[in-house]
């Protein structure tokens, strides 16, 4: 072969390959429609892309907690835990809630699906449909998802590898269902061929192994996890660390930026929070109130209400002008670390900001230091990877407001506890401090418990039940929870420091106001006059005594007109210094009570805006409720006529059967008529027999009486009477024929038609048709 004929053999098979790569291709975009309209499509590369949202592993982690926690699944225990499986690194998330159908594990391997609804005070997370896929493609590349419920168990992969080898151009997600009862059989056969090939487990077995798990720690009913392809850092290592704890997964720390331990790149702190770092510390305040217990790597999180473990406790309230009734802030110091302080902020029972620095707590003098706010924010937005809010108007104003409430917090406990022990110069930030109250969750129940005071908490034991609390009202698992909030607690706390410092500055406006009435009552002198005018701060336009016309005082002629008036040096030297003193102190007023004129105009006007916010946010509420009402009578609108199709459906469908019932039975009926016309034929038919069988045994007797006389007879009569046997014969056969329809049972091959035993069955038969009771037979 020439090298010419080679390269057009080599240019032809290219065009061939780019043709059928081509053709692949159209297939794999072939365009989706609806009603004519082109649906719109995910492309894989879509899977990293939306995962780049979580900047933060334990983000990531946070989403798959979620899913289990949210009241959908409802499981009480969730297991997070670092495996090998065929020398591959992979984490592992296993939970006993109520599992997933295949319908249900579609959606979630879908984008944007998401109807999980309130239950009773439980309040869902997850909103947007999009957790999982952000979460699992951000901590590997290939994710497989074991699901069991009471009836069904499913098998689903999600794996950027997978399509990437496949070449999709769509996001393509196999899912397997495995009944429960009776053999296992797969319901989609592609869809395993596809998971046993691309997946860590190549058998069938395998898969029933991994499903048989669920139940080993779970119960019946589950969810099982496993991520694999782990993010990898430049020097090629996970980015997660599971050698220095074994009982809890960190992130390794960035030496890159001189840091020993990890620290968030949106974190402005000096010192780093464990939570950051530490995914035990993070999901032990993940939760504003744990309702579910987590287990890493095999030993249990010690979850904690972290608005009960403070020290100081104090509640106050916050009103934003958006809203109608007051939010609650509870303020304390932090018992473990003066470092770590700030604002923790939660959405719907989630934490979204942790350890938020907030007012004086920006500033490096100190206040605030030691300080833990809590709050729930659920008037704010928070953003797509639930790791921050929306920085909007609403959130600004929250973050100010929370500042001058820290500050007040932080003021009023320095000066009650100054008050009580006014020796000390120790801050108390730096003080050893224990929490205020001890609460703690029974491990059976899932309830958390107040044990009274005095009770050391690290002193409790690694698992505690209801039956162990010393309180005998709350022993048992039955009883129910014991509230939070008492009705003294839903009132502000004192604030003795505040109210002291509003005092104070009455008490001086009222000294002041003493000092100038005296002086004004006095009878003046000219320059008294002129001075006194001066302090009151007003044109002074006439004076009756001396009958001067002045405009203004400025203070060099008040200075003048006194060095006139004086008689000699050391008055005229005493004067200056008293009235420069008065001027002065006059000045210092002046200046005081314009600034208190500008906060009392400030503060006049902020009212004036709130309160107009306020009726403008009455009025939206208000056109808001009554779009509600109408909305609320469109749906019981539109619900009452669906009711009402639906019986509609149903009568006709009732109407639809009676019919088919009236014409069943008309058919019954003219197949009765069909039967009574054949059995009075039959009847008739039978009758007749049995007169020609009487008629032919009459004959047949004649003849046996004159047997002898026939031993004479030519040839001729022996043949008559031999065809006559032969027409007797037949027409016993032929009778037997039609009894068979009266006498199922009767067998013609057993019976001689020679004989007259079948003229006996018929005569029995003619009888059972001739008798009174034909209903019966019929």
């Amino acid at each position: 072969m020439s090298r010419f004929e080679g390269s057009l053999e080599d240019r032809g098979r290219l065009e061939r390959t780019g043709e059928d790569q081509g053709e692949e291709d159209r297939r794999a975009m072939e365009v989706r429609r609806c009603r004519g309209i082109p649906l719109s499509a995910v492309s894989p590369k879509f899977l990293h892309t939306n995962s780049t949202s979580h900047t933060w592993p334990f983000s990531a982690i946070a989403e798959l907690i979620d899913n289990a926690y949210d009241p959908d699944v409802m499981a009480k225990q969730l297991w997070i835990d670092w495996t090998r499986i065929k020398g591959i690194d992979c984490l592992t998330f296993q939970d006993n809630g109520s599992g997933m159908t295949q319908r249900k594990m579609y959606k979630m391997l879908s984008f944007g699906f998401s109807d999980k609804q309130k239950v009773k005070r439980h309040i869902p997370v997850g909103v947007y449909g999009n957790g999982f896929k952000s979460g699992s493609m951000r901590l590997g590349k290939d994710a497989i998802v074991f699901s069991k419920t009471t009836e069904s168990m499913s098998v689903g992969l999600l794996s950027q590898t997978y399509l990437e080898t496949i070449r999709a151009q769509q996001v393509v997600v196999p899912i397997v269902t495995f009944r429960r009862v009776g053999q296992n059989q797969a319901e989609d056969v592609a869809s395993l061929q596809d998971i046993l090939r691309y997946s860590l487990f190549n058998t069938e077995s395998e898969l029933f192994s991994e499903l048989r798990a669920i139940n080993a720690t779970s119960g019946s009913t589950g969810t099982r996890i496993i991520i694999w392809n782990l993010r990898r850092i430049t020097n090629g290592e996970t980015e997660f660390d599971f050698n220095t704890d074994r009982y809890d997964i960190q992130i390794k720390a960035n030496t890159c930026h001189g840091h020993d331990k990890y620290k968030r790149q949106d974190s402005t702190m000096q010192t780093v929070p464990e939570s950051d770092y530490s995914l035990r510390a993070y999901c032990s305040i993940l939760y504003l109130k744990p309702r579910m217990q987590i287990i890493i790597r095999g030993q249990k999180v010690k979850t904690q209400l972290i608005s009960k473990s403070l020290a100081h406790i104090a509640k106050d309230h916050y009103r934003p002008t958006f809203l109608s009734n007051r939010i609650r802030i509870t303020f304390g110091y932090n018992t473990k670390s003066k470092e770590q302080y700030g604002i923790m902020m939660y959405h719907k029972n989630r934490l979204i900001k942790a350890y938020e620095r907030v007012g004086c707590q920006r500033k490096a003098d100190g206040r605030g230091v030691g300080v833990i706010g809590v709050i729930e924010c659920n008037f704010l937005q928070p953003t797509h990877n639930k790791q921050d809010f929306d920085n909007t108007d609403k959130y600004r104003k929250t973050v100010y407001n929370l500042g001058l409430k820290l500050e007040e917090y932080w003021n009023e406990i320095r000066y009650k506890c100054k008050k009580e022990n006014p020796t000390c110069t120790i801050p108390i930030e730096d003080t050893t401090k224990f929490p205020d109250q001890t609460w703690v969750q029974c491990d059976k129940c899932l309830k958390w418990r107040r044990l009274p005071d005095g009770i050391n908490y690290r002193g409790l034991p690694e698992q505690w039940f209801c039956h162990m609390n010393p309180d005998p009202q709350f022993r048992s698992c039955k009883a129910e929870e014991e509230p939070e909030d008492s009705d003294d607690d839903q009132r502000s706390y004192p604030k003795p420091y505040k109210r002291q410092r509003r005092n104070s500055k009455i008490q001086k406006e009222d000294k002041k106001q003493q000092v100038v009435a005296p002086l004004e009552t006095a009878c003046p002198s000219s320059v008294e006059a002129l001075y006194l005018q001066h302090l009151k701060g007003t044109p002074w336009s006439s004076c009756s005594d001396h009958g001067e016309q002045h405009c203004s005082i400025p203070r060099k002629q008040i200075l003048a007109t006194t060095q006139m008036n004086t008689k000699t040096p050391q008055r005229e030297t005493e004067w200056r210094e008293e009235v420069e003193e008065d001027i002065t102190e006059y000045d210092q007023e002046k200046y005081w009570q314009e600034e208190q004129c500008e906060d009392k105009e400030e503060e006049r006007v902020a009212k004036a805006t709130e309160l107009y916010l306020e009726e403008a946010e009455t009025m939206e509420i208000k056109a808001n409720a009554w779009e509600e009402v109408q909305q609320q009578q469109q749906d019981q609108l539109m619900e009452l006529m669906q009711t009402t199709a639906q019986e509609r459906d149903t009568y006709k469908e009732q109407v639809h059967q009676l019919q088919q019932e009236v014409k069943e039975i008309k058919h019954r009926c003219e197949y009765l008529e069909v039967i009574r016309r054949e059995r009075n034929e039959l009847k008739s038919r039978c009758e007749q027999m049995k007169r020609e069988l009487e008629h032919m045994k009459r004959q047949r007797v004649t003849m046996m009486q004159n047997s002898d006389m026939t031993l004479n007879l030519d040839q001729g009569t022996q043949n008559g009477m031999e065809e006559n046997c032969r027409k007797l014969r037949s027409l016993r056969c032929t009778i037997g024929r039609l009894l068979v329809t009266f006498v199922p049972t009767l067998d013609l091959d057993q019976i001689d038609f020679d004989g007259d035993v079948i003229d006996g069955v018929l005569e029995q038969v003619v009888n059972e048709v001739t008798s009174p009771n034909d209903a019966d037979f019929i």
